[in-house]
């Protein structure tokens, strides 16, 4: 009996349809579904079945002294105790185990968790499929193309999930007992989440320190044969008050054209998708990291997308390109195979790795999907026949104009030749088609105008741009990398929004570990490790060894946090008051500050100079608060927005008897 351990119920159930050819049975047992057919038994886990974590003995917070948790052995716990029942009541019956979970580190060390299970009942031979997509070629021929399970693998991922919970938890309990924030108010920390924080909080630095300074554009219209089209004043901003004065001062009634020049522009189609490139398009479709994964990862289970976490830019030989091409005849997307090049020969990225295929369309025809599936499904098919498509070849037109002295320019665009811009539409830029002109020709103008402008701060991270820049810092993986920005917003460190805006209290937290101890956020350390964890995987360094490197690390963070923990604890606690702040008290001029009643949990904005002022405000049970940096102009408290799953942010001020109230 040969019994194959899949990663989740819904790979178990499709792989069992492929290789049985839909002849199997479904059984249960435990509560916990399996499948058979002929001589095998098929189960699929729910990820890890073991969870890391300390012996209980070190579950006080307030008791274990901090080295000692740096130090501590770590133990495996059974996590899914039916699942893991079952996987040892099925391996009774095996002669031998296939592990068939995804194939990279998280799958291979999930794949080493099911085996050590089973060799706990009975030692057996194990072997590993490897593949891509849950297709029914990818399938059977891993199965009939059966290797080895890569130990080395499996302790990178086992040394990284340790390593994380070390100094999460050691980091999260010394800023917890410093500020006497325990409980659900907990401040946590991490190797990988606190850098990751720290770019979005340096990010907000550098937009509050922004002075905006002003500057002034020029737009002309001017017209031809009817035709009305615009030009501007050749720098593009103009900061010199004197020459916006003379600008402005102008009443031409013609602009004369001194040069006309037109040049192509060949743009390349772009590279085929990573799991990187692929969070970066999701998100300029405003779909979040956490959840762009999720959709990728259900398309993945059913068979319809390779597997989405890879960081390989080069389709192998191995991918019958041409065959998936094909596959879209007949379909919605065959019009798009008219901007295909001959020789069908595809882009290649700067990165090429050797466990999984770029993310590609399977050549399934999906059934089914749901509105965000179809978009996300849409997306991926259109990257990948795009970086089969012709170039696109554009003709750019430049003209400068005489305007009483001054130079003018005008620019036109279209496209001579579409090429991959047909497919992948989501770039697509609008002809601006100038009409004809030449040297010396004078145009009638119709306008111009002074419009006044302000330099604007440099953007908040989004989640496709802090998802890159942990790429390129090496921050995390590409696994983890979105459940991390996810975990930022859980933890009230940052606001949920499209833009990654951290809180007061991220600010606070921030600030208190660079001044003290920028090793926890400086990306080196972090950087060091993951390079370390790549060692592992290659057989050069034991887990061990790169476990207790971290702990030694740990260890000399820990010394320099205790030698400064007051003044951690001030800083923080600064910050955290500064952000509950709303205004002064309109009776006696003390802080009004956001209050959650120790009684009731109930929340309400009261006066710090209680009991002898009992000024107070109620405010929204549900949703988040933020204070907002709009002062009320009636009556001089911060006005607040309340922002809730699926409805628009609300903004309002806070003091019930405030005259502004009255329009809302």
């Amino acid at each position: 009996m040969h019994l194959i351990i899949c990663e989740k119920q819904v790979a178990a159930k499709r792989i069992t349809a492929i290789i049985s050819s839909d002849d199997y049975k479904t059984k249960k047992k435990y509560k916990v579904p399996y499948y058979s057919f002929k001589d095998h038994l098929v189960v699929g886990l729910s990820g890890h079945v073991l969870k890391v974590d300390f012996p209980e003995k070190y579950s006080s917070w307030t008791k274990v002294p901090l080295k000692e948790l740096a130090l501590a052995e770590l133990v495996y716990l059974n996590d899914k105790l039916r699942i893991i029942k079952l996987v040892k009541a099925l391996a009774k019956q095996a002669d031998d185990v296939v592990i068939a979970t995804d194939f990279d580190t998280e799958g291979e060390s999930i794949g080493l968790e099911a085996v050590n299970i089973i060799k706990s009942v009975k030692d057996l031979p194990v072997k590993r499929m490897h593949y891509s997509a849950i297709t029914p070629d990818e399938i059977n021929s891993s199965y009939n193309n059966l290797t080895a399970l890569d130990y080395n693998l499996a302790f990178a991922a086992d040394t990284r999930r340790e390593i994380d919970l070390i100094w999460g938890a050691v980091l999260t309990r010394f800023l917890s007992l410093s500020t006497k924030r325990l409980g659900n108010s907990y401040l946590s920390a991490g190797r990988v989440q606190s850098p990751t924080l720290s770019l979005i909080v340096e990010r907000e630095k550098e937009r509050n320190k922004f002075k905006p300074l002003p500057y002034w554009q020029f737009p002309l219209k001017i017209k031809k044969d009817g035709v009305v089209f615009t030009a501007r004043y050749s720098k593009k901003r103009v900061f010199d008050k004197e020459l916006k004065d003379e600008l402005s001062g102008l009443k031409p009634p013609i602009a004369v054209v001194k040069k006309v020049g037109v040049k192509e522009r060949v743009s390349k189609p772009p590279t085929p998708f990573n799991t990187t490139s692929f969070l970066r398009e999701a998100a300029n479709l405003a779909f979040s990291g956490v959840n762009a994964m999720r959709i990728a990862e259900s398309l993945y289970l059913k068979g319809f997308i390779s597997y989405p976490r890879t960081d390989n830019q080069v389709y192998p030989k191995s991918i019958d390109t041409k065959k998936i091409l094909d596959s879209f005849k007949g379909t919605s997307y065959e019009p798009l195979l008219d901007f295909l090049k001959k020789g069908l020969k595809p882009t290649r990225g700067s990165k090429q790795t050797r466990d999984h295929p770029p993310i590609h369309p399977t050549g399934v025809e999906p059934k089914g999907l749901k509105k965000d599936e179809k978009r996300v499904y849409d997306l991926i098919v259109r990257r990948f026949i795009s970086t089969f498509a012709r170039k696109c070849v554009e003709e750019i037109t430049r003209v400068r104009l005489d305007v009483e002295g001054y130079d003018f320019v005008s620019r036109g665009y279209r496209v001579v030749s579409p090429g991959w811009r047909g497919v992948y539409t989501f770039s697509a830029k609008e002809d601006n088609v100038l009409p004809g002109l030449a040297g010396g020709d004078s145009l009638k103008v119709v306008s111009l105008k002074c419009v006044s402008k302000k330099t604007k701060p440099p953007r908040r991270y989004g989640h496709g741009t802090i998802i890159k820049a942990m790429n390129d810092l090496n921050l995390g993986t590409k696994s983890t990398r979105p459940a991390i920005i996810q975990k930022l917003v859980r933890r009230h460190y940052l606001f949920s929004s499209k833009s990654l805006e951290p809180t007061p209290i991220a600010m606070a937290v921030m600030n208190a570990l660079d001044s003290y101890a920028n090793l926890i956020t400086e990306p080196s350390m972090t950087r060091e490790l993951e390079d370390d964890m790549e060692l592992i995987a290659n057989g050069e360094v034991s887990k061990e060894e790169v476990v207790n490197k971290s702990r030694e690390l740990l260890l000399k963070a820990l010394e320099v946090l205790t030698k400064h923990q007051e003044g951690i604890a001030e800083r923080i606690w600064d910050g955290i008051h500064e952000s509950r702040v709303v205004g002064s008290c309109l009776k006696c001029g003390k802080d009004m500050v956001i209050i959650t009643s120790k009684r009731t949990g109930k929340r309400f904005i009261g006066c710090e100079g209680y009991p002898n002022c009992h000024n107070s405000y109620p405010l929204p049970q549900h949703g988040l608060l933020r204070i907002n940096n709009t002062v009320c102009s009636d009556c001089g408290l911060h006005k607040m927005i309340l922002i809730r799953k699926g409805k628009r942010p609300f903004s309002f001020c806070p003091n019930l008897d405030c005259p502004s109230r009255d329009d809302d």
